[in-house]
């Protein structure tokens, strides 16, 4: 068949035709095999479920792409010349997933909240230490500035609440170097939203209220019920360690060696906690509950606030044994959060990562005055994955090629 194949899209077949008036439907071959009979049917382009038996003949193959004029007679519009047969296109998979980020935005859209967008060339993509970031140039004449790709889009956010905006939502393309899993891709889409003048127990509805509309939007199963955990209650069941806001590196170091966490890659305090958190105490709780962890230490309070106990004000949103989310009762106060700001460049120098500016306007917006707010981060494959119980983030990053 190939050379058949091969001496009619030589010799015999118009060159990647204009589409004919008379075309009656458009669609794609699909080759099946039963025994020793091949069979030939067209699936059409716009809906993949509907097939129907067609005389292909042998010149046409599974993939290429055809319209049937009447008289069942078939043209040729562009033959596949790849090894991909029809079962890997991916509009169907790409049209789910933008029919499924249509019901986030009609969710907030029903909340009142006011969709908005933030730069994605940027200034500084945010200063968590652990986290690698892509870096670009722009260049002006004889003149360069060093810009970055937002590992969130935060900064920006709040910056809006800063000149008055109450209730904000971003859908945004974020950047993560060097994170390639089954749950991680170097490109993902971010959702964040803010509330000023409110706090977490208003996000933790939030959040409640948006995985319960998808649910029933996407006819899928609820999360079989809400958990509310707190980091100190964890590490004393999973741990038997009474863990404290003024818990030391030391500690968690001895504490690693009682359990037999291997934490030999640490250098902060942060590491400590990490290792041993996800080894022994992450996903421990009942896989189909929506979770919220919350009283972090505060060396990981990042942009929120602490308690008067201590703790950081802030929870993480897990669910199907995936973190969906990460929430923060924000700091709005300016000089502490400069000193953490410079401490966690500290920490990126010490962890050999690629240095970063720090966004003066961001400081400027928060001397301007930002009102107490509470937002969160919610990662959109992840929950999109969580929701259709899809395994590996890979199978929606190859969407667009990554």
């Amino acid at each position: 068949m190939g050379k058949t194949r091969d001496e009619y899209l030589d010799k015999h077949w118009t060159r990647y035709p204009e589409m004919p008036q008379r075309a009656l439907k458009t669609g794609r071959i699909e080759q099946h095999f039963l025994g020793t009979q091949t069979i030939k049917t067209l699936t059409l382009v716009n809906h993949p479920v509907n097939a129907f038996q067609v005389e292909a003949g042998e010149v046409l193959t599974d993939g290429d792409l055809v319209c049937l004029l009447p008289g069942n007679q078939i043209v040729l519009l562009a033959p596949n010349l790849t090894e991909r047969k029809l079962n890997s296109l991916l509009w169907t998979e790409h049209r789910n997933w933008q029919q499924f980020l249509s019901l986030v935005r009609q969710v907030f859209k029903d909340k009142s909240f006011q969709e908005v967008k933030t730069p994605t060339l940027v200034i500084c993509p945010g200063t968590e230490p652990s986290i690698e970031v892509f870096d670009t140039e722009f260049r002006e004449g004889s003149k360069t500035k060093r810009y970055f790709l937002p590992t969130s889009p935060e900064l920006n956010l709040k910056k809006l609440l800063a000149e008055g905006a109450e209730k904000i939502f971003e859908i945004a393309p974020v950047f993560r170097n060097g994170e390639r899993t089954d749950r991680h891709s170097p490109e993902f889409l971010m959702l964040e939203w803010y509330r000023s003048f409110s706090n977490l127990n208003r996000i933790k509805m939030d959040v409640t209220e948006i995985v319960d509309v998808l649910c029933t939007q996407l006819k899928v199963k609820p999360p079989a019920g809400i958990l509310h955990l707190s980091v100190p209650d964890l590490f004393k069941q999973y741990c038997q360690f009474d863990l404290k806001p003024e818990t030391t590196a030391e500690e968690l170091k001895s504490l690693a060696a009682k359990l037999q966490v291997d934490v030999s890659a640490a250098v902060t305090i942060d590491d400590f906690f990490f290792l041993i958190f996800m080894d022994k105490i992450e996903n421990k709780w009942p896989q189909d509950h929506l979770v919220f962890v919350e009283k972090y230490p505060p060396y990981q309070a990042a942009l929120a606030r602490i308690s008067n106990d201590g703790w950081a004000e802030r929870f993480e949103v897990y669910w199907k044994g995936l973190e969906l989310a990460n929430a923060f009762h924000e700091l709005n106060d300016p000089v502490l959060q400069k000193e953490r700001a410079v401490k966690d460049l500290q920490q990126k120098k010490l962890l050999n990562k690629k240095p970063i500016d720090l966004d003066e306007s961001f400081f400027t917006a928060l001397s301007f005055g930002m009102p107490p707010s509470a937002g969160i981060a919610l990662g959109l494959e992840r929950l999109y994955m969580a929701l259709t119980d899809t395994k590996e983030i890979s199978s929606l990053s190859r969407i667009y090629g990554l």
